[in-house]
């Protein structure tokens, strides 16, 4: 039976979703959880907030996460409204705009120490450019990206997603002590100079502004907000721009088509994310009793809306097995989310990862790059990720 928290099966199931598709929009998985496989009722159950709860997360069934630790898509209203409205307000198309000198100088400079005959672009690049982005929005010190980088990589390969604990203890701070320390830290200090006066308007100082029921966000709530936005960008901006570089370095017309005309990049990223989402799925809880396309649907189940099946239904998405540059509908994706808990990071994914992908193909020639001989595709070991954990590449003339 399909179980989504077996990483050794989860990111490669695309004949068994498609198994599920074909038998029916709600399928009962591995663990008693209720699966949403096509795009229409995986769109209904994003749209219906009453109905079913962020609140149990991403994690496994029977792991309660308590509310200081809950991550943005683990809250539901009116606290949920309250943060995301000033998530939101701190990745506007304008915060983004602002952005992209930043994000384009950091790409050039780290294709300029790359190498000259080989190297992994995961490890130099496509695992790099979100976090130092991230940093960058946050108001962190530079110099400390990579080791967040390194926080973030161990927390996401771990059981924690999964389990909310490891062999250190139970919760992120007893996790990752080290991690939340260095969080904890800066909300600390920005905290106090915001006190004093000084004028700091990133990321973290909104965060520290903002005022849910008449106060403050506790300082658990913010560490795990600030937690949220470090591993985000390192799930979802990582894979898209290493599985988008993956299709143009393997698929010459692909990468013919996007030099020819920069202006299909951009439904080149919408239909990477649709074909191969970073993300697999969306968790909630349904709290009443209820039904999905006359599935019953009973009140306490936990119910998962399977974007890497939705994307590919062939209801919404012609040949939707195929990865296609110029189609119409990419952008129906349900990678992101839906309604009123879309990802309010989503524009700044899709600004680096066009900005990501643009600066390689100015840096290199057609056809310059490939894969290392006998290179096997081999994915990130967190079960609700899809992308590369490696691209060993070489240049043409090395």
């Amino acid at each position: 039976m399909f179980d989504p928290f077996d990483a050794a099966r989860s990111r490669d199931a695309w004949d068994i979703l498609r198994e599920l598709r074909t038998e029916g929009p709600v399928a009962t998985i591995a663990g008693g959880l209720r699966y949403v496989t096509r795009h229409a009722e995986a769109r209904g159950v994003l749209r219906d907030t009453a109905t079913f709860s962020n609140a149990s997360g991403m994690k496994a069934p029977g792991v309660d996460i308590p509310l200081e630790d809950r991550l943005l898509g683990e809250l539901d209203p009116p606290r949920h409204t309250a943060v995301r409205r000033v998530m939101v307000t701190a990745m506007t198309p304008k915060v983004v705009h602002a952005a992209e000198p930043f994000v384009t100088s950091t790409a050039e400079a780290l294709l300029q120490s790359l190498p000259p005959d080989r190297f992994d672009l995961v490890a130099s690049y496509t695992g790099v450019l979100p976090n130092r982005v991230t940093m960058y929005l946050l108001g962190f010190d530079p110099a400390d990206s990579d080791q967040l980088a390194r926080w973030a990589k161990e927390l996401m390969e771990s059981a924690f997603p999964a389990l909310n604990r490891t062999e250190r203890g139970v919760g992120f701070a007893a996790a990752f002590p080290e991690f939340a320390g260095y969080i904890d830290a800066r909300i600390a200090e920005r905290t106090a100079q915001l006190d004093a006066g000084e004028n700091r308007d990133d990321v973290l100082a909104r965060l520290v502004r903002l005022e849910v029921d008449d106060g403050p966000l506790p300082p658990e709530q913010l560490r795990a907000l600030v937690r949220n936005l470090i591993t985000g960008g390192l799930t979802t901006t990582t894979q898209l721009l290493g599985n988008l570089l993956f299709e143009i370095i393997t698929r010459p017309d692909v990468e013919r088509a996007i030099r020819a005309d920069r202006a299909l990049l951009g439904t080149a990223i919408e239909e990477s994310l649709r074909l191969t989402p970073p993300v697999l799925f969306l968790a909630r809880g349904c709290v009443r009793d209820t039904e999905i396309a006359g599935c019953p649907v009973q009140k306490g189940e936990r119910v998962l809306i399977g974007a890497a099946s939705a994307n590919r239904d062939e209801r919404v998405f012609e040949l939707a097995d195929e990865f296609q540059i110029d189609r119409a509908n990419a952008d129906q994706h349900l990678t992101f989310g839906y309604g009123t808990h879309v990802c309010p990071g989503a524009t700044l994914a899709r600004a680096v990862a066009r900005i990501g992908v643009n600066a390689v193909l100015d840096h290199f020639g057609e056809g310059d790059l490939t894969l290392e001989p006998g290179f096997v595709f081999e994915q990130v070991p967190t079960y609700f990720e899809h992308g590369p954990r490696r691209l060993p590449v070489v240049r043409a003339d090395a």
